[in-house]
């Protein structure tokens, strides 16, 4: 990561101090303004760290302008926006003279690669793009209209071929044209992507001129270069709506929230998006296996309270903060408790840290167990190791030969890009100047493909279509055969693929069910009781089915419907209808009747025979 810190050494003319921070080391200058936009264009370090933007900006056009002129990569970072500098550097152990512009300008560059600042967000996430000519066509006669159509043409296929860049680049835009003799004298894009994102530089050729700039932003907005991650009191209310608490080191809610699909592994993403959880608390004093987990999970210390916290604690607790439900308030109790157990120990160590140590780690150290004294002594280690593993002198000597070594690969990196920079000029000169011809040729192509495609997805049509006429000539012949068995005297029969409730309200609707009705039942498995009484309620003539369940059948018996087996019937069945022989559907049924008359009978006069038993015995 590259990364630039500045600061200002004088005014009137502007002078800033300069240090350039990367893999292989820093570097140190003191450079002017216009030198130093000259070597953030060429670098492109991807930061360039300030100590305070009202600091090196008189106003807001200053910034802009500056900000306009940097690389699309390079980001501007406002590393004290908040705090003091020189009190953000004691945090993390940088020592600076608060006077020396090379020493402020050091520890922004190094705060940055530690993750602390803001990033000045100037602009929208929209990007201009604008074509237009590179000189005026002039007036003149019959000449100079040649030549202005020359130029119109070739500002037209600059913005065709960037259209087609951005289209390959799947980025959603606007674009505006303004038509001129022969072709176009001006064209826009309004990108939705961040100046960074859009694969276009601004560039000019002899007639054509592009220009690439990003929208501003009516406010500057400041982004966190990456949130400085809190040592975390997470309080845990686990069940069907689980429900968690966050809190700081200071006692302040951070987030308190619930719900029922919160599992695990959300559960610690969310937690975690806060920052390292040092201590997780429960109300029981019993912890539940959940939050035994969680505590796993973070390596955390376990808080539990000496007898479950009573619902009267509770409330004293949460008073002053309003929860969504019991669960956030089960939640932030038992976080809020957790404080309250460690909140004279921290309190005492804040107050005996000394400075250049990070207050919030050493307080997170304790938590865990650890002794001041420790913590201190581990931080003081780590200080002595870094300065045992100086680098020699020698080691320095062979450095600087390889930096060199380096500088001299890196001018003759610099020349061959010169010659392919003079390449590329002569490239872009040869291909502005395409003929009209071969711009129609290419354009014909174009036009050729097309036509190709849309005949091919006109084929896929005309296959479908095909695939439905002969689907409705086979409905036809079906048609056709239905109509002459009707003329023959066979009579239509409605068919139920299966016995289902849906399939009969599927039959209802696209040819109704009336009184007097033929059913045929090709597939019966599933029918019941509910099935047969829709049919029976509809008072069908008959059902023409085999493998009734005996509850669908006594359904149907009862309600005077005979149930006529498949094979005792001349028919044939088509898709949604079927047709059977109609006096011999009537002889059936004639049967079917007197044999249901004939049981109804034997039903009767056993009921007499035994009413008179009853009496008579008793």
């Amino acid at each position: 990561m590259k990364v630039f810190g500045v600061d200002i050494i004088k005014r009137n003319p502007d002078e800033f101090a300069l240090v350039y921070i990367s893999e292989d080391g820093e570097e140190k200058k003191a450079v002017s303004k216009s030198k130093l936009l000259r070597i953030i264009r060429k670098e492109s370090p991807d930061y360039v760290a300030i100590d305070n933007i009202g600091e090196l900006f008189e106003n807001k056009k200053e910034l802009l302008d500056f900000l306009h002129a940097f690389p699309p990569s390079t980001k501007l970072v406002q590393v004290a926006g908040k705090e003091p500098l020189p009190r953000l550097a004691a945090r993390f152990g940088l020592k600076i003279n608060a006077r020396n512009p090379f020493d402020e300008a050091k520890a922004c560059a190094y705060l940055v690669t530690l993750g602390i600042g803001e990033v000045v967000s100037a602009f929208k996430d929209e990007t201009v793009i604008v074509v237009s000519r590179n000189r005026s066509p002039g007036k003149g006669g019959w000449r100079q209209n040649k030549y202005r159509r020359r130029i119109h043409d070739i500002v037209r296929y600059y913005f065709r071929e960037i259209k087609e860049i951005l289209d390959s680049a799947g980025l959603k835009y606007r674009e505006e044209v303004k038509h001129g003799y022969g072709g176009i004298s001006s064209g826009k894009f309004v990108v939705s992507a961040p100046r960074e994102e859009v694969p276009i530089r601004s560039f000019r050729t002899r007639d054509v001129r592009v220009t690439v700039s990003a929208v501003e932003k009516e406010k500057l907005e400041f982004v966190p270069l990456s949130r400085v991650k809190e040592y975390l009191i997470v309080g845990i209310d686990p069940g069907t709506t689980t429900a968690v608490a966050i809190l700081n080191l200071k006692g302040e809610i951070l987030d308190v929230r619930s719900g029922k699909d919160m599992n695990l592994s959300k559960l610690i993403e969310h937690v975690l998006s806060f920052g390292h959880p040092v201590l997780v608390a429960t109300d029981k004093k019993t912890p539940p296996d959940f939050v035994l987990k969680v505590k796993k999970a973070f390596q955390a210390t376990l808080y539990t309270p000496k007898e479950d916290i009573s619902i009267k604690k509770k409330l004293a607790l949460v008073n002053d903060y309003k929860c969504e439900n019991d669960h956030e308030r089960d939640a932030l109790a038992a976080a809020m408790e957790a404080y309250r157990h460690y909140k004279n120990k921290l309190e005492n160590v804040e107050k005996r840290v000394p400075a250049g140590y990070d207050v919030e780690m050493v307080k997170a150290g304790v938590i865990k167990g650890l002794t001041l004294q420790s913590i201190l002594e581990r931080k003081e280690e780590k200080v002595k190791q870094k300065e045992e593993s100086a680098v020699s002198l020698e080691e320095v000597r062979k450095r600087d030969k390889k930096i060199q070594e380096l500088v001299e690969e890196n001018k003759m990196l610099r020349e061959k890009i010169e010659e392919l920079k003079k390449e590329v000029e002569r490239l872009q000169m040869k291909l502005y100047t395409i003929s009209s011809e071969q711009y129609e040729k290419i354009r014909r192509e174009n036009v050729y493909k097309s036509l190709q495609s849309e005949i091919a997805e006109l084929r896929k049509v005309i296959k479908r279509k095909d695939e439905e006429i002969s689907k409705l000539k086979e409905k036809i012949e079906e048609l056709k055969r239905i109509r002459k068995l009707g003329i023959k005297g066979w009579k239509v029969v409605k068919v139920l693929r299966k016995f289902t409730r849906d399939e009969i309200e599927r039959v209802e609707k696209e040819f109704g069910i009336e009184e007097g009705d033929i059913i045929l039942i090709l597939e019966s498995g599933g029918g019941g009781k509910s099935t047969a009484e829709i049919l029976a309620k509809k008072k069908v003539r008959a059902v023409i089915a085999s493998g009734l369940s005996h509850v669908a059948y006594d359904v149907l018996k009862e309600n005077g419907i005979p149930v006529i087996p498949p094979e005792k019937v001349e028919m044939e069945v088509f898709e949604d209808l079927a047709m059977i022989h109609a006096r011999e559907l009537e002889r059936i049924l004639k049967e079917a009747d007197e044999e249901m008359r004939r049981k109804s009978l034997e039903r009767i006069e056993k009921l007499v025979e035994e009413y008179r038993s009853r009496r008579f015995f008793g």
